[in-house]
This record gives C-alpha cells, sequence and structure tokens, in this order.
C-alpha cells in the first residue's frame, strides 16, 4: 500500500481558491488564513533555557537529567508535553510506551505537525519503513514544507541504505525553514558519518575525513565517528594520529584495547623507520602489555629482547665497576622491556640485595624461583640461597625456611642442594 507513496515528490505550497471574489472565495481564504494560524500556533516551542536543555539532553544525554527535567516541567511544555515525551521513551528503549505517548498527543493535538512528524522518526529508528512513510504523508499533510516534515523525511532516508546524500539535504532544508528546530543536529551527524563510510568504501578518503570531521563538529563525542576517524587517518597513513584518537578512546573507557594494541605496534614500526628507537621500544612494551603476544608483535618481540640484552651487558658493565644505582637502572630497564628474561630478574634481585632494598630482591629473586620450580629450571647460582638470604635480612625467617625446604623438596639431588642443606642447618 505504502510503496505507491512517493515521498520524494513532496508540494511544497499550494494556492487553492485564490483567484476569485465571489463570496465563497473570500470564505474560503479566510479558513485557509485561520488554519493556518493555527498550524503556527501548534507548532509554537517553549525556548525556556530548561526547555533547551531538555530537548539537548534527550537528544544527546545524559538521559538521567532529560527525565529530571520533563518530569519538572512537563505541565508548562503545553503541546509539546507528551511528544518530548515520546522521544525520551525511545532513548531510553522503551518504544511501547513512547508509542502510546504519541497516541496520547495525537488524540491532544491531531493538528500538530511534530506529532505524526515524531512518530515517523520513531518508526525509522526501528526500521518500521511502512509506518514511518504512513506517518511522514500525515506530516506532510499537516504541515506543507515545515521544518518538522523535512526533518523527519531526512530521518528516514537516513535509514534507508545509500539515501544519506538525500536526508543530510533534507535535514538541512529543515534547519533553513527553521534555524532553531531541535533534534537536527545529531541526525546531521549521523548523516556525514554515514557519507564517511561511503566515501572510505570507494577509496575516497579526503572526503571522508572531510565528513568524519565535519560530523564531529556536531557531535564530538560520538565513540562510532571518533573509531571511524582513526581508521581514516591511518588510511592516509597518518598513524600516530590515529593512536592519537585510539588513546583517548580508550583512556574514557572505551573497550578497543584490541584496536589500541594493533595501532600501538604500527606506529612503533614508524617510528623505527624514523631513527626514533627509544619512543618505538615504549610503543612495542604497550603494545605488550595491551595483549599482543610474542607472535602478533612479530620483529617487535625480537626487537624488545635484544634491547633488554644490551641494558643486561651496560648493566654489567656499571656493576663491574662498582656503579650500583647505574647498574641498577639498566637491569630495571631489561625487565621493563622483556619482563620474561630470567637473567635481568636475576641480576636486579642481586644488585638490590647490595643497595639494601631487601624488599626488591626478594621480589625479583623471588620471580626467578616461581620460573624454576615451576619449569624444572636448573638455575647456574643458587638463587634460592640468597632469596632465603634476602628474607631473613628482611625479617622473614620462616619464609626463608619454606624456601630451603621447598629447594630440597624439588631438586634432591640438584646442583646447590648440599649448600641449600648447609644453609638450613644454620
Amino acid at each position: 500500500m505504502y510503496a505507491k507513496v512517493s515521498i520524494i515528490a513532496i508540494v511544497l505550497g499550494c494556492c487553492a481558491g485564490c483567484g476569485g471574489e465571489s463570496e465563497g472565495g473570500a470564505a474560503r481564504g479566510e479558513g485557509d488564513r485561520a488554519a493556518a494560524e493555527v498550524a503556527v500556533a501548534r507548532t509554537e516551542r517553549v525556548e525556556e533555557d530548561w526547555a533547551r536543555e531538555l530537548r539537548r539532553a534527550i537528544e544527546f544525554g545524559p538521559l538521567v537529567r532529560a527525565r529530571e527535567l520533563w518530569e519538572e516541567h512537563s505541565a508548562e511544555l503545553g503541546l509539546e508535553s507528551e511528544v518530548l515525551l515520546a522521544r525520551l521513551l525511545t532513548a531510553e528503549g522503551k518504544d511501547f510506551e513512547a508509542q502510546k505517548a504519541i497516541e496520547r498527543a495525537r488524540r491532544a493535538a491531531p493538528g500538530d505537525v511534530r506529532v505524526p512528524g515524531t512518530a515517523s522518526e520513531m518508526h525509522s529508528a526501528h526500521a518500521r519503513t511502512e509506518s514511518a512513510l504512513e506517518e511522514l504523508k500525515r506530516a506532510h499533510e499537516l504541515g506543507g514544507a515545515a521544518a518538522e516534515v523535512h526533518r523527519a523525511r531526512g530521518i528516514h532516508l537516513l535509514s534507508r541504505f545509500g539515501r544519506a546524500g538525500e536526508g543530510l539535504r533534507h535535514l538541512e532544508s529543515a534547519r533553513a525553514a527553521d534555524p532553531s528546530v531541535p533534534f537536527v543536529e545529531r541526525a546531521m551527524a549521523q548523516a556525514h558519518l554515514l557519507l564517511a563510510k561511503e566515501h572510505m568504501g570507494a577509496n575516497r578518503m579526503v572526503a571522508a575525513q572531510r565528513s568524519v570531521e565535519r560530523s564531529l563538529d556536531l557531535d564530538p563525542q560520538e565513540f562510532e565517528t571518533r573509531r571511524l576517524l582513526s581508521d581514516v587517518l591511518l588510511a592516509r597513513k597518518r598513524v600516530e594520529d590515529a593512536l592519537t584518537v585510539l588513546e583517548e578512546l580508550y583512556a574514557e573507557g572505551h573497550a578497543i584495547v584490541e584496536e589500541l594494541a594493533s595501532m600501538e605496534k604500527r606506529a612503533a614500526l614508524v617510528k623505527l623507520l624514523r631513527g626514533e628507537r627509544e619512543e618505538a621500544l615504549g610503543l612495542f612494551c604497550r603494545a605488550r602489555e595491551h595483549g599482543l603476544g610474542r607472535a602478533e608483535l612479530g620483529s617487535g618481540a625480537q626487537i624488545l629482547a635484544d634491547a633488554a640484552l644490551a641494558e643486561i651487558a651496560q648493566g654489567e658493565e656499571m656493576y663491574a665497576t662498582g656503579d650500583l644505582d647505574e647498574a641498577r637502572r639498566h637491569f630495571e630497564r631489561a625487565v621493563e622491556l622483556e619482563p620474561e628474561i630470567l637473567a635481568g630478574h636475576n641480576h636486579l634481585g642481586v644488585v638490590c640485595y647490595r643497595l639494601g632494598d631487601d624488599a626488591a630482591a626478594i621480589r625479583h629473586w623471588g620471580l626467578v624461583w616461581e620460573v624454576a620450580l615451576e619449569e624444572k629450571l636448573t638455575l647456574p647460582g643458587p638463587v634460592e640461597i640468597h632469596l632465603a638470604q634476602a628474607m631473613l635480612r628482611a625479617g622473614e625467617p620462616e619464609a626463608a625456611k619454606a624456601v630451603l625446604r621447598e629447594s630440597l623438596q624439588a631438586f634432591p639431588n640438584g646442583a646447590h642442594a648440599e649448600a641449600v642443606r648447609t644453609s638450613l642447618r644454620e
């Protein structure tokens, strides 16, 4: 039935009955003017500050604030009260209650163009195409070229694949007809977002970025648009800018850790090509912290391991000269670059113990010892004895004995078994 309705050919105006001077013609003219005055009255909006805040909260959130404002001022909104309630209920995910609000509004003001206009938008949001078109036809019959009609038609077109450009033009017409018409900004932002996706699909990256930026001008906090901006920037080889966008989203609590880690790896490779080695190492570390394993890091994993071994070598040189603080700095950097390198933790345990930092020595030697037990490793030095000595000095004699007994149980005939027994007897 509704497939025959041509919403493209909307008549913008008419002049029926304007050619005669008869009594009937004059009467019809007076009737038309009266109807027009009624229509204008029915589309007036409350323009108090609280009313503008209410509409914007419905459109962009927070919905809690929108609900508070509506409940406080609903009686002051007049005919718009139920229409705004319908929008609020739709935003809250209460579609059935929203439709009931629309029907209450329709009974109260059957000639108000905002009612079918809002109903059409609600149906479009739920992909109820025929119902949306029916309400759109009603809105046109009531409002002709009114801003609300253009808005409703624009939003309906946005729900149809490939019609974003047409939808945007109608939204712009709504704003031209009434610069203060509400509930247009977010729709226009979505239109630009859809156009950006179309441009990306056609590999028009400059146009895609322009559309994304226009969308963000209207709705700067929209998550999907900001994530798409990152994709566009990456496609334009602006990896660091793309990473900045994802870092901001992640800092705000969005679940994009996998995307972030992948982008950090890409940015690290770019830094390496530029010779910015330290920045690259930091990005590889962050990518690993955000979930990339050795296989996903690829060459980055080996780069981190080689850098860690270089730090250990420098730390050993500093240790040999007696510069324990500098040695510690190199060993700490080594385990930061490659947390699983046992030599780094062992050297760090030695330096920390000599510096009197028993807690740190216990932490690093303890990690080496845990790995040795779990993997049945034969260590080149008696780490368990060193660990027990650090525990004793830290005032933990029972913990020290437990480590030594654990060693004998795991390695009763190990290379350090006799030394462990001697330590237990002392």
